[in-house]
């Protein structure tokens, strides 16, 4: 038996940077972590970002974040940001990215628009894990060349063994 999670129930958004591929994006970050057996947060100085297995087998690991994308007419009409679990940094699990979009679209003449968009995404995946693999949510994609317009907050990563 093997499990734990990660939470940051505090609310506090935090702001998306931007991603110059082939550069990963920034850890989401985590405050408080929940129940746990032999699946726990990393050492230093991972301990905020990644949790860690202590046993090899299948896991479910499940993670969601609420997304504030802000989108104006005037600054850049489509905001997206896509999230992904990685394994020890390097490896993008398949089938684990997630995403929020939002786009707006105005007429020539249309009035000035500001339009905020705040939602919860997140994905459920099955996938094999060796003993002391790290799982981190970092930010994959991000378009929308303005600084400032997504803000993550109450991110989660809950990670479950389900067989050998």
């Amino acid at each position: 038996m093997a499990y734990g999670s990660f939470y940051d129930p505090t609310g506090d958004g935090v702001t998306v940077i931007p991603v110059t591929p082939p550069t990963f994006g920034q850890k989401v970050i985590f405050t408080t972590p929940g129940p746990s057996l032999n699946v726990d947060p990393a050492p230093v100085p991972n301990n905020t970002t990644d949790l860690q297995v202590a046993t090899s087998g299948v896991y479910e690991v499940s993670m969601d974040i609420s997304v504030s994308l802000t989108v104006s007419s005037d600054l850049h009409p489509t905001t997206d940001v896509q999230f992904g679990l990685f394994i020890n940094d390097s490896i993008l699990a398949i089938g684990s990215i997630f995403e929020s979009s939002h786009s707006i679209s105005a007429s020539p003449g249309d009035q000035f628009v500001i339009l905020n968009m705040i939602n919860t995404v997140g994905r459920t995946l099955q996938l094999r894990l060796n003993k002391d693999d790290r799982l981190s949510i970092r930010v994959f994609k991000f378009t929308g060349n303005v600084t400032g317009n997504v803000l993550y907050r109450f991110p989660s990563l809950i990670v479950t063994k389900i067989a050998d």
